[in-house]
Protein backbone atom coordinates (compact mmCIF):
# COMPACT_ATOMS: atom_id res chain seq x y z
CA UNK A 1 0.00 0.00 0.00
CA UNK A 2 2.89 2.24 0.50
CA UNK A 3 4.30 1.81 -2.77
CA UNK A 4 1.28 2.58 -4.26
CA UNK A 5 0.95 5.42 -2.18
CA UNK A 6 4.68 7.10 -3.40
CA UNK A 7 3.17 6.39 -6.78
CA UNK A 8 0.32 8.64 -6.42
CA UNK A 9 2.48 11.04 -5.09
CA UNK A 10 5.00 11.20 -8.04
CA UNK A 11 2.26 11.36 -10.21
CA UNK A 12 0.81 14.11 -8.00
CA UNK A 13 3.99 15.66 -8.71
CA UNK A 14 4.59 15.80 -12.16
CA UNK A 15 0.88 17.07 -12.85
CA UNK A 16 1.26 19.62 -10.75
CA UNK A 17 5.10 21.00 -12.48
CA UNK A 18 6.16 22.56 -9.09
CA UNK A 19 5.32 23.07 -5.64
CA UNK A 20 4.01 26.95 -5.49
CA UNK A 21 0.94 26.60 -7.74
CA UNK A 22 0.64 23.25 -5.42
CA UNK A 23 0.97 25.75 -2.14
CA UNK A 24 -1.18 28.35 -3.83
CA UNK A 25 -4.13 25.90 -4.28
CA UNK A 26 -3.39 24.67 -0.43
CA UNK A 27 -3.11 28.02 0.94
CA UNK A 28 -6.66 28.88 -1.09
CA UNK A 29 -7.91 25.73 0.33
CA UNK A 30 -7.37 27.10 3.87
CA UNK A 31 -8.73 30.98 3.16
CA UNK A 32 -12.15 29.36 1.64
CA UNK A 33 -12.50 27.11 4.73
CA UNK A 34 -11.80 30.18 7.11
CA UNK A 35 -13.44 32.78 5.25
CA UNK A 36 -16.48 31.18 3.18
CA UNK A 37 -19.38 30.84 5.00
CA UNK A 38 -22.02 29.90 1.82
CA UNK A 39 -22.67 26.21 2.87
CA UNK A 40 -23.39 25.23 -1.10
CA UNK A 41 -20.18 27.22 -1.77
CA UNK A 42 -17.79 25.06 0.54
CA UNK A 43 -18.96 22.24 -0.52
CA UNK A 44 -18.08 23.34 -4.05
CA UNK A 45 -14.59 24.94 -3.45
CA UNK A 46 -13.78 23.08 -0.28
CA UNK A 47 -15.16 20.17 0.38
CA UNK A 48 -15.66 18.40 -2.77
CA UNK A 49 -11.66 19.33 -4.19
CA UNK A 50 -10.81 17.86 -0.59
CA UNK A 51 -12.65 14.24 -1.03
CA UNK A 52 -10.92 14.05 -4.29
CA UNK A 53 -7.70 15.11 -3.17
CA UNK A 54 -7.75 12.44 -0.70
CA UNK A 55 -9.38 9.45 -2.74
CA UNK A 56 -6.18 10.58 -5.37
CA UNK A 57 -3.83 9.42 -2.48
CA UNK A 58 -6.02 6.61 -1.29
CA UNK A 59 -3.81 3.44 -2.61
CA UNK A 60 -7.52 1.02 -1.79
CA UNK A 61 -9.10 3.51 -4.33
CA UNK A 62 -6.31 3.67 -6.92
CA UNK A 63 -6.48 -0.10 -6.86
CA UNK A 64 -10.39 0.13 -8.26
CA UNK A 65 -9.82 2.83 -10.79
CA UNK A 66 -7.21 1.17 -12.51
CA UNK A 67 -8.77 -2.44 -11.99
CA UNK A 68 -12.22 -0.29 -13.86
CA UNK A 69 -9.98 1.04 -16.26
CA UNK A 70 -8.75 -2.72 -17.00
CA UNK A 71 -5.58 -1.99 -15.81
CA UNK A 72 -4.41 0.47 -16.99
CA UNK A 73 -3.08 2.94 -14.58
CA UNK A 74 -1.63 5.47 -17.07
CA UNK A 75 -4.78 7.63 -16.90
CA UNK A 76 -4.79 7.76 -13.36
CA UNK A 77 -3.97 11.70 -13.54
CA UNK A 78 -6.57 12.49 -14.88
CA UNK A 79 -8.22 11.72 -11.50
CA UNK A 80 -6.98 15.36 -10.58
CA UNK A 81 -8.40 17.07 -13.73
CA UNK A 82 -11.85 16.92 -11.65
CA UNK A 83 -9.70 19.40 -9.29
CA UNK A 84 -10.24 23.28 -10.62
CA UNK A 85 -7.41 24.46 -8.75
CA UNK A 86 -6.82 27.30 -11.14
CA UNK A 87 -10.65 28.83 -10.34
CA UNK A 88 -10.30 27.73 -6.29
CA UNK A 89 -7.19 29.86 -6.22
CA UNK A 90 -8.47 33.05 -8.44
CA UNK A 91 -12.20 32.33 -6.52
CA UNK A 92 -9.99 32.50 -2.58
CA UNK A 93 -8.04 35.45 -4.16
CA UNK A 94 -11.12 37.45 -5.03
CA UNK A 95 -12.79 36.34 -1.51
CA UNK A 96 -9.54 37.50 0.32
CA UNK A 97 -9.82 40.99 -1.50
CA UNK A 98 -13.65 41.55 -0.79
CA UNK A 99 -12.91 40.60 2.47
CA UNK A 100 -9.98 42.96 3.01
CA UNK A 101 -12.09 45.95 0.98
CA UNK A 102 -14.96 46.02 3.65
CA UNK A 103 -11.93 46.45 6.31
CA UNK A 104 -9.72 48.41 4.62
CA UNK A 105 -10.91 49.95 2.00
CA UNK A 106 -10.13 50.18 -1.78
CA UNK A 107 -6.25 49.91 -1.50
CA UNK A 108 -6.01 46.86 0.44
CA UNK A 109 -8.01 45.12 -2.55
CA UNK A 110 -5.95 46.16 -5.01
CA UNK A 111 -2.92 45.14 -3.29
CA UNK A 112 -4.24 41.53 -2.66
CA UNK A 113 -5.53 41.06 -6.18
CA UNK A 114 -2.03 42.56 -7.49
CA UNK A 115 -0.40 39.99 -4.87
CA UNK A 116 -2.77 37.08 -6.27
CA UNK A 117 -2.10 38.20 -10.17
CA UNK A 118 2.35 38.16 -9.18
CA UNK A 119 2.10 34.63 -7.11
CA UNK A 120 -0.03 33.20 -9.92
CA UNK A 121 2.68 34.05 -12.61
CA UNK A 122 5.55 33.51 -10.90
CA UNK A 123 3.97 29.65 -9.59
CA UNK A 124 3.80 28.81 -13.59
CA UNK A 125 6.29 28.69 -16.51
CA UNK A 126 6.40 30.42 -19.78
CA UNK A 127 4.91 27.97 -21.82
CA UNK A 128 5.99 29.56 -25.47
CA UNK A 129 9.65 28.94 -24.50
CA UNK A 130 8.97 24.81 -24.25
CA UNK A 131 10.23 22.94 -26.61
CA UNK A 132 6.64 21.62 -27.40
CA UNK A 133 5.43 24.54 -28.79
CA UNK A 134 6.46 26.07 -32.34
CA UNK A 135 4.73 28.85 -34.18
CA UNK A 136 1.39 27.63 -35.90
CA UNK A 137 2.25 27.71 -39.95
CA UNK A 138 -1.89 27.50 -40.75
CA UNK A 139 -4.72 27.83 -39.11
CA UNK A 140 -5.25 24.77 -38.56
CA UNK A 141 -1.94 24.71 -36.25
CA UNK A 142 -0.69 21.51 -38.02
CA UNK A 143 2.49 20.80 -40.12
CA UNK A 144 1.80 22.71 -43.43
CA UNK A 145 3.86 19.29 -44.40
CA UNK A 146 0.85 17.66 -43.84
CA UNK A 147 -1.95 19.82 -45.39
CA UNK A 148 -0.16 19.84 -48.14
CA UNK A 149 0.11 15.93 -48.68
CA UNK A 150 -3.58 15.36 -47.58
CA UNK A 151 -4.72 18.18 -50.31
CA UNK A 152 -2.44 15.95 -52.69
CA UNK A 153 -4.19 12.88 -52.12
CA UNK A 154 -7.25 13.28 -50.48
CA UNK A 155 -10.67 12.03 -52.46
CA UNK A 156 -12.53 14.10 -54.12
CA UNK A 157 -16.28 15.26 -52.70
CA UNK A 158 -18.58 12.54 -53.09
CA UNK A 159 -16.11 10.03 -53.71
CA UNK A 160 -14.81 7.15 -51.91
CA UNK A 161 -12.22 7.52 -48.77
CA UNK A 162 -8.58 6.31 -49.56
CA UNK A 163 -6.59 4.44 -47.57
CA UNK A 164 -3.03 5.47 -47.39
CA UNK A 165 0.55 5.00 -45.56
CA UNK A 166 2.30 7.86 -43.45
CA UNK A 167 5.78 7.87 -42.03
CA UNK A 168 5.70 7.56 -38.35
CA UNK A 169 6.17 10.95 -37.70
CA UNK A 170 3.22 12.52 -39.59
CA UNK A 171 1.10 10.03 -38.35
CA UNK A 172 -0.34 12.19 -35.47
CA UNK A 173 -1.60 14.62 -37.50
CA UNK A 174 -3.26 13.21 -40.87
CA UNK A 175 -6.82 12.29 -38.81
CA UNK A 176 -7.07 16.00 -37.37
CA UNK A 177 -6.97 17.42 -41.18
CA UNK A 178 -8.71 15.07 -43.39
CA UNK A 179 -11.29 12.17 -42.26
CA UNK A 180 -11.22 10.92 -45.50
CA UNK A 181 -7.82 9.85 -45.65
CA UNK A 182 -7.18 6.40 -44.08
CA UNK A 183 -4.43 5.07 -42.48
CA UNK A 184 -3.04 1.35 -42.58
CA UNK A 185 -1.74 2.23 -39.21
CA UNK A 186 -2.11 4.97 -36.53
CA UNK A 187 -1.42 6.52 -33.52
CA UNK A 188 -1.61 2.66 -31.69
CA UNK A 189 1.31 2.17 -33.54
CA UNK A 190 3.61 5.16 -32.46
CA UNK A 191 3.01 4.98 -29.04
CA UNK A 192 5.56 2.26 -27.40
CA UNK A 193 3.65 1.20 -24.22
CA UNK A 194 0.69 0.17 -26.25
CA UNK A 195 2.86 -2.84 -27.62
CA UNK A 196 1.02 -3.31 -31.27
CA UNK A 197 2.22 -4.81 -34.07
CA UNK A 198 1.61 -4.07 -37.87
CA UNK A 199 3.99 -5.28 -40.34
CA UNK A 200 3.53 -2.29 -42.58
CA UNK A 201 4.83 0.24 -39.69
CA UNK A 202 7.73 -2.28 -39.04
CA UNK A 203 9.06 -1.60 -42.78
CA UNK A 204 8.08 2.03 -42.66
CA UNK A 205 10.02 1.94 -39.46
CA UNK A 206 12.90 0.42 -40.41
CA UNK A 207 16.12 3.12 -39.42
CA UNK A 208 17.46 2.93 -42.46
CA UNK A 209 16.35 1.22 -45.73
CA UNK A 210 13.14 0.29 -46.66
CA UNK A 211 12.21 -2.74 -48.51
CA UNK A 212 9.91 -2.01 -51.16
CA UNK A 213 9.11 -5.00 -52.97
CA UNK A 214 7.86 -6.00 -49.14
CA UNK A 215 6.30 -2.87 -48.79
CA UNK A 216 4.06 -3.45 -51.54
CA UNK A 217 3.20 -6.51 -51.22
CA UNK A 218 1.19 -5.51 -47.80
CA UNK A 219 -0.23 -2.95 -49.11
CA UNK A 220 -1.89 -4.12 -52.39
CA UNK A 221 -3.64 -6.90 -50.08
CA UNK A 222 -5.42 -3.73 -48.01
CA UNK A 223 -5.63 -1.85 -51.48
CA UNK A 224 -3.59 0.93 -50.14
CA UNK A 225 -3.42 3.36 -52.88
CA UNK A 226 -0.99 5.85 -51.64
CA UNK A 227 1.82 5.85 -49.79
CA UNK A 228 4.59 8.49 -48.65
CA UNK A 229 7.51 7.69 -47.97
CA UNK A 230 10.07 9.26 -44.91
CA UNK A 231 12.24 12.25 -46.23
CA UNK A 232 15.43 10.66 -44.51
CA UNK A 233 15.53 7.06 -45.18
CA UNK A 234 16.49 5.09 -48.57
CA UNK A 235 14.91 2.28 -50.34
CA UNK A 236 15.81 -0.76 -51.59
CA UNK A 237 15.03 -0.82 -54.77
CA UNK A 238 12.98 2.84 -56.86
CA UNK A 239 9.65 2.48 -56.27
CA UNK A 240 9.04 3.36 -60.05
CA UNK A 241 10.20 -0.27 -61.04
CA UNK A 242 7.18 -1.17 -59.27
CA UNK A 243 4.89 0.46 -60.73
CA UNK A 244 4.42 2.94 -58.17
CA UNK A 245 4.00 6.99 -59.86
CA UNK A 246 5.26 9.93 -58.36
CA UNK A 247 3.13 12.57 -57.51
CA UNK A 248 5.35 15.39 -55.92
CA UNK A 249 8.47 15.45 -53.24
CA UNK A 250 6.50 17.82 -50.62
CA UNK A 251 9.34 19.18 -48.11
CA UNK A 252 11.76 16.11 -49.13
CA UNK A 253 8.74 13.49 -48.46
CA UNK A 254 8.05 11.60 -51.60
CA UNK A 255 4.41 10.61 -52.70
CA UNK A 256 3.41 8.23 -54.54
CA UNK A 257 0.52 6.57 -56.39
CA UNK A 258 0.00 2.92 -56.56
CA UNK A 259 -2.26 2.09 -60.06
CA UNK A 260 -2.07 -1.46 -59.59
CA UNK A 261 -3.78 -0.97 -55.93
CA UNK A 262 -6.24 1.05 -57.80
CA UNK A 263 -7.08 -1.33 -60.95
CA UNK A 264 -7.77 -3.95 -58.03
CA UNK A 265 -10.24 -1.45 -55.85
CA UNK A 266 -12.01 -1.20 -59.55
CA UNK A 267 -12.30 -5.31 -59.96
CA UNK A 268 -13.32 -5.70 -56.92
CA UNK A 269 -16.24 -2.77 -57.03
CA UNK A 270 -17.50 -4.25 -60.40
CA UNK A 271 -17.30 -7.91 -58.87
Amino acid sequence: MYGIFMESVVIFKNYAGGHWIVALFLLSLFLLLWMEKDKRRRALFVYTPLSLLLLFFFPIFRKIFVRLMGGEGDTYYRVLWLIPMGVIIAYAGVKLASLLYDKKGEWAKRAVLAAVVVAIIFSGKYVYASQYMSKAENLYHLPQTVVDICDLIAPEEGEERIWSVFPTDLVYFVRQYDTNIQMLYGREMVEPKWQYAEPVHTIMNHPAVIDIEELLLLTRERYCTYIVLPSNKGVTESPENFGLELLDTIDGYPVYYDPVAAEAILQLSNG
